[in-house]
């Protein structure tokens, strides 16, 4: 969704979601950001792994999730927590002959895994043994039934969101903006002195005509971030944020002005996901739910 800077050969994954869209309130949560900037080319790894492989059944806001998802190109990510509040990891991994190498872009570390694949007549299983996201012997995974369920999970690539895509997010006219917020992606992103950047979006649906609305703030860098979902109401200048999980409500006064480039700026007096001090957030452009199939070229 974001590429690192001074990498303009990055690729870039954003997976948002919590295998959501099962319910409007549960649509996908956030943000998977997956940098390759730079790698060199992999060996093959079994196909058969590519894809989202889930622990448990996920139906309800708060119930348990875990999953890990293959890319074919050799990265990944493993999401854990529950619906509605997640925490992801980003890997990159070799998998052949039943042994799977994964390496944690964050910690560095690397693990050794055992796979095998089972079926039961309905489910197709990847069952780990030395799964280092787990404290048991073997870990079952079941291969999620939507083939393209990797797209409930937002998967962008760089083109949606930077470079060509800033020709989508809307320029802004001369003094105060207006409009809904909804539908749209509103993103901070900061470069650390010490090395590497982080990011605050929140990830925001379109609105009903009521003004409310469901989405998902993502916070983190591009290794490691969370994802929380939340419902949201704009009334003009007025904003309402409820995030379930943590059975937190907040309302705070917006503003929303031209940027120096003329790209929207949106301003949170009282941001709950900085403390309540003012934050201010660029449009990044617009909010996806699914993907095409060319994303994934």
């Amino acid at each position: 969704m974001l590429r690192r800077m001074f990498c303009p050969q990055s690729l870039v994954v954003l997976v948002v979601g919590s295998l959501a869209l099962l319910q409007a309130a549960r649509e996908p949560e956030l943000p998977v950001v997956v940098d390759v900037c730079g790698e060199a080319p992999r060996a093959a790894s079994d196909p058969r792994l590519a894809g989202l492989w889930q622990r448990f059944e996920t139906l309800h806001e708060g119930d348990p999730m875990r999953f890990y998802f293959f890319h074919p190109d050799g990265f990944g990510i493993y999401r854990y927590g529950k619906v509605g509040l997640t925490n992801t990891h980003s890997f990159d991994f070799e998998g052949s002959q039943g042994a799977l190498g994964l390496r944690f872009r964050k910690s560095g570390a690397e693990h050794t895994v055992a796979y095998r694949f089972e079926t039961d007549g309905e489910r197709e299983w990847l069952v780990l043994r030395g799964d280092p996201r787990e404290a048991t012997a073997e870990v079952r995974y079941f291969r999620a039934g939507n083939a393209r369920a990797h797209c409930f999970e937002g998967a962008l690539l760089p083109a949606d969101l930077r470079g060509s895509g800033a020709a989508m997010r809307t320029p802004a006219g001369p003094g105060p903006q207006t409009g809904a917020l909804g539908g749209r992606l509103w993103g901070d992103e900061q470069r650390f002195a010490t090395g590497g950047s982080g990011f605050s979006i929140y990830q925001l649906q379109v609105q009903a005509l009521d003004g409310r609305g469901v989405g998902w703030h993502h916070r983190g860098d591009y290794d490691e971030w969370t994802t929380e979902s939340l419902v949201f109401r704009q009334q003009g200048e007025r904003l309402g944020l409820q995030f379930p999980l943590r059975h937190e409500s907040q309302a705070t006064t917006i503003s929303l002005e031209a940027g120096a480039d003329q790209v929207r700026v949106l301003t949170l007096a009282e941001d709950p996901r900085d403390f309540w001090r003012p934050h201010a957030y660029r449009d990044l452009g617009p909010g996806f739910t699914d993907c095409a199939e060319g994303q994934w070229r």
